[in-house]
């Protein structure tokens, strides 16, 4: 049943919003819930309308776990929850403007609507333990003349940086010659591009735009698992840049071993040349990021300010940017200045909503991965697939919890310390030993902290 028109819907979305209220606050309320509505609600999906995109993202990131409980607790149902941003003006804009770059001989990332919004430098790009690797690699494949690959593929999880680099990348070659031809662009403008020439009979056009680039630089590539018309077209445009020696770089949220659905010519490909990992930022590396982003701001921000975002949200840059950015706003909201009490009152709801793994929550994403009962895990099965799932968990348990190792044993077959403390050891020398063994672990860990 339909909800969307009627006054009981109205209703509802007004009692999910007062329980929503009760738990982060009323200033935390208005920034981010005040200018939403109900657009329809089902049993198994609820859309809510939200004014912009900056709010859909922040929704998404750290509240939406806080909608469903609200839900379950007022209607006993558990549905999806979709936020659609209502700028349907806009929304045609984007649509008009796509249309017309693919009717144009330019590729979409030339346009001077897209090349405004690229500033960001390799020169302002923070360099630490955690990307140092991917910085060289960089910076070696936009040096002119000669390089060492043509290929680089940067993998990362969400928010760490690859973005910057690829754009920092582009921004140094076109700033050596406007010569140059190269294209930066998401893998989805590819493929949206792609398919409009396909149904527009536009194909040799779109090929001749794409193969004749001299550098060719595609962000989250992951966007092309499961299309295969489109994977088959990827490959011939990345072999007749290969076979030219132009210079190719790729970016994704996983290492191309661990991207599912991808047909293995084209992982072959990604694997062709250099691949580096940035990882998730340290603390000092974290805190020298922080304070390049606030370089600029209108508003100071002291520097034990930063200090504490950095500690609460150094899983990510672009947490630490949101981060910033709710301070600022609830800061110029309530007409006061930004310190340290402040920041915590500001962002304490965001932090301290963050759920704790259990080792429950653990066991529940290895079975899942692995395809193991979970009688076996708990059982003295020793079948391998099952005591490498049952070592995958006790060494994410130790990482991810607070559990000792006898809980960890005894949680997992009913083990000795001893046991757990074997099971460990013997992940962390697989992961030493194996590069995709430990990607493989990585984007466990990334799992769980998302949950």
């Amino acid at each position: 049943m339909n909800h969307s028109t009627t006054k009981e819907s109205s209703n509802l979305w007004g009692n999910i919003l007062d329980e929503i209220q009760t738990k982060i606050g009323i200033r935390q309320y208005n920034l981010w819930f005040k200018n939403t509505r109900l657009i329809s609600f089902d049993n198994e999906s609820l859309s809510i309308g939200v004014p912009n995109q900056f709010v859909q993202t922040k929704i998404s990131d750290n509240f939406e776990p806080l909608i469903i409980d609200s839900i379950k607790n007022i209607t006993g149902i558990t549905p999806s929850i979709n936020l659609l941003v209502e700028n349907y003006k806009n929304s045609q804009i984007c649509h008009k403007k796509v249309a017309d770059l693919i009717k144009s001989e330019k590729p979409l990332d030339q346009q001077s609507d897209f090349i405004s919004k690229r500033t960001l430098l390799l020169e302002n790009y923070v360099v630490g333990g955690c990307n140092r690797l991917a910085y060289a690699a960089a910076l070696e494949i936009s040096k002119p003349g000669p390089v060492a690959f043509n290929t680089l593929f940067v993998h990362g999880s969400i928010g760490v940086g690859k973005t910057h680099l690829l754009q920092g990348i582009w921004n140094r070659l076109k700033a050596e010659s406007n010569a140059i031809s190269a294209v930066y662009m998401p893998a989805e403008n590819w493929t949206n591009e792609f398919v409009y020439s396909l149904k527009g009979g536009r194909l040799e056009s779109f090929r001749k735009k794409y193969r004749g680039v001299d550098i060719f630089l595609v962000d989250d590539v992951h966007f092309l698992a499961n299309k295969n018309g489109v994977q088959e077209e990827f490959i011939h445009t990345f072999n007749t840049l290969h076979s030219l020696s132009k210079r190719i770089v790729f970016a994704s949220d996983a290492h191309p071993r661990l991207m599912n659905q991808l047909k293995e010519s084209l992982v072959s490909r990604f694997m062709s040349g250099m691949i580096a990992k940035i990882e998730q930022p340290g603390l000092n590396t974290a805190l020298q990021i922080l304070r390049s982003k606030v370089v600029n701001v209108r508003k100071k921000i002291p520097d034990n300010v930063l200090e504490f975002i950095s500690e609460k949200f150094n899983d990510s840059v672009r947490s630490m940017e949101s981060a910033i950015t709710t301070v600022q706003a609830y800061a110029n909201i309530n007409k006061v200045k930004i310190d340290l009490q402040l920041a915590s009152e500001a962002l304490s709801e965001l932090y301290n909503n963050r759920k704790s793994v259990t080792l429950k929550d653990i066991e529940d994403v290895v079975i899942k991965h692995y395809d193991v009962p979970r009688n076996d895990i708990q059982s003295g099965n020793k079948s391998k697939n099952v005591a490498i799932a049952r070592q995958i968990c006790m060494y994410l348990a130790k990482v991810l919890t607070e559990s000792s190792y006898q809980e960890i044993g005894r949680y997992f077959g009913n083990k000795r310390h001893t046991t757990a403390i074997f099971a460990i050891n013997k992940v962390k020398e697989k992961m030493k030993s194996s590069v995709e063994f430990r990607s493989h672990i990585e984007n466990l860990i990334r799992i769980m902290k998302k949950q």
